[in-house]
């Protein structure tokens, strides 16, 4: 077994970004996002973090 640490591959982040886009355009990958809106719900967003409130990445918008 060998872990995957992400820095071991930092030369390669420009070619990984790129593909990575190609892919999201095309569709292959698909991401989903959980928007909380508002600085004052930073502390339910993150407390979300940890009772899986969120799907995929957490954000907070703060402003437009």
């Amino acid at each position: 077994m060998k872990g995957f640490i992400v820095a071991d591959y930092a030369e390669r982040f420009q070619e990984e970004i790129k593909q990575l886009g190609e892919w999201v355009q095309q569709g292959k990958i698909k991401y989903r996002e959980n928007v909380v809106e508002g600085f004052e719900n930073v502390p339910e967003a993150f407390l979300g973090l940890f009772s899986g409130a969120n799907l995929g990445k957490q954000l907070v918008k703060v402003a437009e």
